[in-house]
């Protein structure tokens, strides 16, 4: 094909190109982002769109902070925690029975303590007891004690006339007037189980005597509530400075009596003599139980210092010795000391006198015939004290005398 040919040809297909309409689709729309149901999103009952808002603004702040500087708040301390209400303080008394016992096993003893923060008044309360659930006594608690307040965190010990035979629960409780306001009156009582002795015999020894001989002889007595039957046997042992020297079986040959309403004298088979300084110890203990219902009080230890003397003619002679003190017991009666001066002659009088220490002024003069028996009390004071004793015997007659001056003490 010729040249010309060809460029008319490309020539009309220009001129159609231009003269056709041509359209132009627009581009689509893209799709509408919608998010994705996780069953922890699905399931939680919070819309999904308030959880993306949420989650965009947690990292917006995370961004925020990221870009602030962080302050240093170590030196920064702890918020204190808000103060409980401070309770309102009473200043009132409060009463509660702290123990509950018996003296010699079978009187009831009970100790009062105020726990609270004002004295409590002895008069305006009383001591109910309760055996076995039943009211038995009541005491006014001044009538118990001469005590007219008990302070705060004192304690008073109060000693009944009160008596338990045999077991029992018992319970002791103060009881107050209505006026009188405590911290806590659900406090006031306790409850305990005690056992006193039963109602029946109970052998002591009495006394020590000595014969003419001066050989030792033993006093009984029955301090129980029940006679103690004659033919009872006891089991005797006898110490002297600590050695025994003897041990023998005892028939009771007759009846003694309740509340020591006789004695009964007992001499060993073998004779024993006190001479000089001496320590006697005796023990007695029932073959049956029910002859006795308390052991702790059936020994008795004495020492017994014996003088010999010989006095001419309105002659004196003094003699000394130590005494130790002896602690005082609110259950016990306080100790004695015996003294017996006894002679040949039984018209003829002596007199006994007491000098040169701290009491001797308490003790008259003491004049007789034989024998001349005394008991004194002994001081109380510290255990290991011993004091100095100082007696004399002065024979007033115009013959001579012999005899010997006897103490007894524990």
């Amino acid at each position: 094909m010729p040249k010309g040919a060809i460029l008319f040809f490309a020539f009309l297909l220009f001129l159609s190109g231009c003269s056709t309409r041509m359209t132009v689709q627009p581009p689509s729309p893209l799709p509408s982002i919608e998010p994705l149901y996780y069953p922890d999103d699905f399931f939680s009952g919070i819309p999904v769109e308030e959880k993306v808002e949420e989650k965009v603004e947690k990292v917006e702040k995370t961004k925020e902070e990221e870009k602030t500087p962080k302050q240093e708040v170590s030196h920064l301390a702890p918020v204190p925690a808000p103060a409980e209400p401070i309770k309102e303080l009473f200043n009132l008394p409060d009463i509660v029975v702290s123990a509950l016992f018996l003296k010699q096993k079978r009187s009831l003893v009970a100790t009062l303590t105020n726990i609270g923060t004002a004295p409590f008044p002895m008069e305006g309360g009383g001591l109910s007891l309760y055996v076995d659930g039943r009211l038995e006594k009541y005491y006014k608690l001044r009538g118990l004690s001469d005590q007219t307040l008990l302070q705060p965190r004192e304690s008073i010990t109060l000693a009944t006339p009160f008596s338990i035979y045999g077991r029992h629960e018992v319970e002791a409780r103060v009881d107050t007037s209505a006026e009188l306001r405590e911290l806590d009156k659900e406090n006031n009582e306790l409850k305990k189980i005690l056992e006193g002795l039963p109602i029946g015999p109970d052998i002591v020894i009495r006394d020590f005597d000595l014969t003419e001989d001066l050989e030792l002889s033993i006093i009984l007595s029955n301090t129980g509530e029940a006679d103690l039957r004659k033919g009872a046997i006891s089991r005797i042992r006898i110490y002297l400075n600590d050695r025994k020297v003897s041990d023998f079986d005892h028939f009771i040959s007759e009846e003694l009596q309740a509340h020591s309403g006789n004695f009964y004298t007992l001499s060993p088979p073998y004779r024993v003599s006190i001479k000089g300084i001496s320590k006697v110890r005796v023990s007695v203990a029932p073959k049956l139980r029910p002859d006795d219902i308390r052991m702790e009080n059936n020994i008795l230890e004495r020492r017994f210092i014996i003088f010999p003397f010989q006095i001419g003619a309105q002659g004196r002679e003094q003699f000394s010795f130590f005494v130790p003190s002896i602690p005082l017991k609110d259950e016990e009666p306080s100790e004695k000391i015996k003294l017996e001066a006894r002679w040949e002659g039984s018209g003829t009088p002596l007199k006994l006198s007491f000098g040169e220490w701290e009491n001797a002024g308490d003790f008259p003069d003491v004049s007789g015939k034989s024998p001349i028996k005394i008991e004194l009390p002994i001081p109380a004071g510290e255990t290991q004290r011993e004091r100095l004793w100082k007696i004399s015997v002065t024979n007033p007659m115009e013959s001579r005398v012999e005899g010997h001056l006897i103490i007894q003490h524990p």
